[in-house]
Order: structure tokens, then C-alpha cells, then sequence
């Protein structure tokens, strides 16, 4: 019963295999883009040693299952807001955006040349000149907050299409920031 109530302030549906109806519910924060990550992490925390699947061993079995449900839940819910392209693909979904038509539509044409330009000067750098991959990486970074920054105002403003242009353009950026990381030294 313990473990219920829990459950009901938490928020989330307690059908077995069901996951939370709302992630930032779950970790009481704001369904905003831009979130405190220390924050997230606390909560995160603070979470698990709270619902730990160890904690309810010498209860029930159904409060048991209800303990480890809620546990992955967690965890899917930390895993998705805890990055900033999961968080935003998050929140469109959430708001009821078509990702799949958004992404039938695409990008503009302005961005994809840049994309496409990017990607070439990234194949045609060296691993090996760590310079040029830095300033590579820099400008790629760069692009991406632009898009993040955009994306996170057009969520704000409830411009879903304008929000979903920019979390794609997150999905390409941040592919090709990590591509174009400098490797360790």
C-alpha cells in the first residue's frame, strides 16, 4: 500500500509495463527545453533511492513488480531528458507532433547545404590535425546551440513546426558533433 500512494503523488499510471504518463512530472520539473541537469540529477537520485526494487523485497509480489515497473520508468524518463535531443523530441511528442511528418517535410534547403558542406570539410579533415577538427567542432557546436536555442524558444512560443524544424536540425547537428570531436589525446 506504501508503495502506492507513492505512486498516485508521483503521478504515474501503476498498470504493469506502463510508463509514466509525464517524465517531467515524474522528476517535478518544469516541460521546458532548457532544464537545471543538477537538478534533474538529484531528483533522479533521489528517486531510485526511494523506489529501489531492493527497498520492497520483503513486500508483496505485486508491490514488488509495481517497485521495479517504476524503477525502469525512472530510468527511461532520466535517459530521455537527460540529453537535450531526447528532451526535445520529448516535448514534441508530448505537445502531439507528428515527428514522422516533420521529418517527411524536412529541413530547409539553407540548412541542408550547410549540413551537407559541414560533413564534407569533416571528411576531408585529418584525425590527426587536432587544430582543425577543434575549430570544426566550435563552429558545428555553434550551429547546434543556435538550433537548441531556437528550438527551445519555438516550444515557449507553442510554434510546433517551427519547434520540430529545429530538433531536427539538433538530430543532424549533434551527429556531426560528435563525429567531428577531436580525439583523445
Amino acid at each position: 500500500m506504501r508503495l502506492r500512494r507513492k505512486l498516485h503523488r508521483l503521478i504515474v499510471n501503476a498498470t504493469p509495463g506502463a510508463p509514466a504518463r509525464d517524465y517531467f512530472a515524474l522528476f517535478q520539473i518544469q516541460p521546458e527545453l532548457t532544464l537545471d541537469e543538477a537538478t534533474l540529477e538529484q531528483s533522479y537520485h533521489a528517486l531510485l533511492a526511494q523506489f529501489h526494487p531492493d527497498l520492497y523485497a520483503g513486500q508483496s509480489q505485486m508491490e514488488q513488480r509495481m517497485a521495479a515497473q517504476l524503477c525502469a520508468d525512472i530510468n527511461s524518463a532520466y535517459q530521455t531528458l537527460s540529453h537535450e535531443v531526447t528532451r526535445a523530441e520529448y516535448l514534441l511528442s508530448r505537445a502531439g507532433v507528428d515527428l514522422e511528418a516533420a521529418e517527411r517535410q524536412g529541413v530547409g534547403g539553407e540548412f541542408l547545404m550547410k549540413q551537407i558542406m559541414l560533413r564534407e570539410r569533416l571528411e576531408e579533415t585529418p584525425s590527426a590535425d587536432a587544430a582543425a577538427r577543434e575549430a570544426l567542432h566550435a563552429e558545428i557546436t555553434t550551429m547546434y546551440q543556435s538550433s537548441r536555442d531556437g528550438c527551445a524558444q519555438s516550444i515557449a512560443a507553442s510554434d510546433w513546426s517551427a519547434a520540430a524544424r529545429c530538433w531536427q536540425e539538433m538530430c543532424f547537428l549533434s551527429k556531426l558533433q560528435e563525429a567531428a570531436r577531436p580525439e583523445a589525446r
